[in-house]
């Protein structure tokens, strides 16, 4: 065997080594971390999403609540002035 062939392998044995330490690490950092499995991180985002979500909830239901309000205080107007409705020329 020449020393090429010889420097050869030895390259190969040290990169399949290292490859196969480097997943090692990569797998022990990584935890119980994968497709369908909750992380830390994954956690966080959620949880700070999913206050957002109820924010806008919230500040949906307000406006729902208001434009109902609304409507209902128009609908009184046009009821007690005689008007219909639907035959108002304003909006």
């Amino acid at each position: 065997m020449t020393a090429a062939e010889l420097s050869a392998i030895i390259v190969a044995a040290l990169l399949l080594a290292t490859t196969v330490v480097l997943t090692l690490v990569v797998r022990r950092r990584g935890g119980e971390t994968g497709p369908g499995r909750s992380g830390e991180l994954e956690s966080e985002v959620v949880t700070g999403l999913m206050a957002e979500l109820r924010k806008w909830q919230a500040e949906a239901a307000y406006w729902k609540g208001q434009a109902e309000r609304l409507q209902r205080d128009l609908d009184q107007q046009t009821t007690t002035s005689g008007e219909n409705p639907g035959e108002s020329d304003q909006f």
